[in-house]
């Protein structure tokens, strides 16, 4: 005759499996999944992605208080459930999203085509003046968006003439050469 858990043992176990699951499910992960960087569950880091392609795409997922270097082009970025992520990006081909974020830091040297804001807060975009006039911002239940635009073409950075534009909700926005946001409601709202 084999010894029995007590029920009380046995959802003491499956609790315990349960928890363990949870815990190892929240560990840090940078790693190559096919052609896209998955980086979850960071904490108070930076990461150093020079060796992204130009095929590849990028996933920041609940991370916090981590700094994200792309120094070359990538096809998209996408951050989710991140806080205090910083991210220093040369060019993306499609676009980037950010979903259910907080205080969202994003410097673009070269090109940004899009970027879709999705309840987020405290999201700022650091961008050049031939970027900002072919960028798209779409927006929807965020608050606190802001465009900065270096209008220096020089490249000299002690030139740099630095102008901030807010971001409005559930809007498509545009920046004209004349350096002012044109706005539209968004497509899928409208």
């Amino acid at each position: 005759m084999t010894d029995l858990p007590s029920p009380r043992e046995a959802l003491l176990t499956q609790f315990s499996r349960k928890m363990t699951q949870k815990l190892s499910a929240k560990e840090p992960k940078f790693e190559l999944s096919g052609e896209v960087w998955m980086i979850a569950h960071q904490r108070n880091t930076t990461l150093d992605l020079t060796c992204v392609g130009t095929t590849q795409s990028v996933q920041v997922c609940e991370c916090e208080n981590v700094k994200v270097v792309i120094p070359g082009k990538i096809v998209s970025i996408a951050i989710i459930s991140s806080k205090g992520v910083e991210v220093s990006l040369n060019s993306c081909i499609s676009g980037m999203e950010l979903t259910n974020c907080n205080n969202v830091k994003v410097r673009v040297q070269n090109t940004l085509p899009s970027a879709a804001i999705d309840k987020c807060q405290q999201v700022g975009f650091w961008i050049s003046k031939i970027n900002a006039e072919m960028i798209m911002f779409t927006s929807c239940k965020s608050g606190d968006m802001n465009v900065n635009v270096n209008r220096n073409t020089s490249g000299n950075v002690d030139e740099d003439d630095w102008i901030e534009i807010a971001i409005h909700e559930q809007f498509e926005h545009r920046i004209n050469a004349n350096m002012k946001m044109e706005t539209k409601p968004s497509m899928l709202y409208g």
